[in-house]
């Protein structure tokens, strides 16, 4: 639950920045309901979760853990796109899709990297 309220934190910062896109007949990032942010988060974490088991699956393929990032987060991108279809399809800008799914992955390699570093060099 603390995911969904940082991350509804996160979607409203959008709103005022993105107000005049909502004049063209497209949602404002404010106007997220309770369901929509829970696929999300949802949608955010089974990306987080791939990229995280398919990199601890290929971890003995090569000494490089960027290496190994980068080869997780090639196999899991497909459900990132789903992400931004998702958010695109509900009628928000594609900025705001864009902008959310370029933080999940982030966040992804950031957790990523030093639980690799970790594990490679132990």
């Amino acid at each position: 639950m603390l995911r969904i309220l940082i991350a509804s934190l996160w979607l409203l910062q959008w709103a005022p920045v993105h107000a005049q896109e909502a004049e063209d007949g497209t949602r404002s990032p404010g106007d997220l309901n309770a369901e929509e942010r829970i696929e999300m988060m949802r949608l955010a974490n089974a990306y987080q979760t791939c990229v995280y088991d398919t990199a601890m699956a290929g971890i003995d393929a090569h000494e490089d853990i960027r290496h190994i990032a980068d080869q997780a987060m090639g196999e899991c991108d497909d459900r990132l796109g789903t992400l931004g279809d998702t958010i695109s399809g509900w009628g928000f800008p594609r900025g705001f899709a864009e902008g959310f799914t370029r933080s999940v992955r982030d966040r992804a390699v950031h957790q990523l990297l030093p639980e690799l570093a970790v594990r490679k060099g132990g």
